[in-house]
This record gives C-alpha cells, structure tokens and sequence, in this order.
C-alpha cells in the first residue's frame, strides 16, 4: 500500500484538486454576492489601516508631552511657564493640544477649565473614532452577505435537481460551491473584524482614561502653582 491509496493523504497531496484553487477561482465560484463580500473585506482593512494609523502613541500621548506636563511644577518654581507652552504649541499630538489649553490661563475658574476641557477631550475622541463603528457594521452585513450567497447556491441547486433531464450533477457541484464559499468568504471578513473593533474601542477606552488622569493632574498642578489674570497676558506663578 502506498500513501496514494489512502484517500485523506492522497487528497492533501492534491491541494489544487480538494482546496479552493487558485483565490481568482474561489471568489468566481462564490458568484455575484462574493464581489460584495469582497467589497466589504476592502472596506474593513482600509478602516483599520486608518484607526490604526491614527491611534499611535506619538499621535495621541507621546512621552514627551506627558513628561513636561508632569514637570510643571519645576516651570512653576522657575516662574516662566511660556517655555512649556512653546513647546506644547509645536507638538501635533492630542494630548499636546489639551494640555496646552490646560494652561492658557483662558479660565477665570478650575472648575470652567475641567468643564472645557472634558468637552473638547470628548470632541477629540469622537474624531478620532471615526470609522471604526463601521467594523461593527461589517461583523453584522458579511455574516449575511454569506447567508444570501448560500441561500442563492442551495435556490440553484434545487433548480438543477429540477430539471427534467435530470438532476445536473455538475451544476450541483457548481451551486453548492457558491454557498459554501460565500459563507467561507463572509465569516473570514467578520472574525477579523470583530478582532479588530473590540481591540480599536479598547485602545479608545485607555485613551480616554489616560487622558483625563493627565489633564485632571495638570489642571489641578496649574492651578495650584499659577494665578490666573484676568484682564489677558500670561498666567503668573502664585506667591
């Protein structure tokens, strides 16, 4: 007895003649659904492309930014708190951006500084969610895209059973491939996807909490260190 003759063997030796071929081949065999499935896969990488570019560290809490903004209190026994806020001025990032309105000294209050500040911080996180939900939105529509493949293949099949001449064994064949790879086809688009939206709204949520403990302890330090004026001009540390 040779491999050969043992027939799970001798169809992994065939990979061309039991696998799905050539993708060219598999996403024809899935019929007109596959090519909104695959719509839907060019859909669902191009968002997590783009969150994934957007939520780098040096883009949102870079180091460096939290560094000065933890080092106010050394600004404030300087008396000259300009030098940070040229430096927060430069920096693109999220977190440069609050922390320098964190220090304007623009509030006569701290209370109106946490207010503004928590209302920008959520304005910034919405922005910056932009697109994911849509992955939610694929774990939903390609399950079911994969669904009306399947229901479209098994129509056909019992068509072809119909027939008068007889059931069609090849166009069985055929129906049969469509549902099956449809649904293949839809699954493989929500599973990464749902991966992907839960790592995506738990990298927001650490954000978000990351945040607010750095802008409460900037805000609290400024405050604390530096007397705001009221008729404009810079904030002026506190005797």
């Amino acid at each position: 007895m040779t491999f050969d003759d043992v027939p799970f063997i001798a169809a992994a030796a065939e990979p061309a003649a039991s696998g799905f071929g050539s993708l060219g081949e598999f996403l024809a065999t899935g019929g007109y659904v596959m090519l909104f499935i695959v719509l839907c896969s060019f859909l669902a990488v191009t968002v997590m492309i783009s969150a994934w570019l957007r939520l780098r560290d040096h883009l949102v809490l870079p180091e460096g930014v939290m560094s000065q903004l933890r080092s106010l209190p050394s600004y404030a026994a300087k008396g000259d708190i300009k030098p940070l806020q040229e430096f927060l001025a430069k920096d693109d990032s999220l977190l440069a951006k609050l922390g320098a309105l964190a220090i304007s000294g623009t509030f006569s209050s701290r209370q109106e500084c946490v207010d503004t500040l928590t209302a920008r911080a959520k304005e910034e996180l919405h922005h910056l969610e932009r697109g994911i939900p849509m992955l939610e939105v694929m774990v939903t529509v390609a399950p079911l895209l994969g669904l009306l493949g399947t229901t479209a293949g098994l129509v056909g099949m019992f068509s072809a059973f119909g027939s008068e001449a007889g059931p069609d064994t090849t166009e069985v064949a055929k129906e049969i491939g469509v549902a099956l790879r449809c649904t293949i086809a839809g699954l493989f688009v929500a599973v990464p996807s749902v991966v992907a939206h839960t790592y995506f709204v738990r990298r927001l949520d650490a954000i978000g909490v990351r945040l607010e403990s750095i802008m409460h302890e900037t805000i609290q330090t400024f405050f604390a260190h530096f007397e705001v004026q009221r008729h404009g001009g810079s904030p002026t540390e506190r005797r």
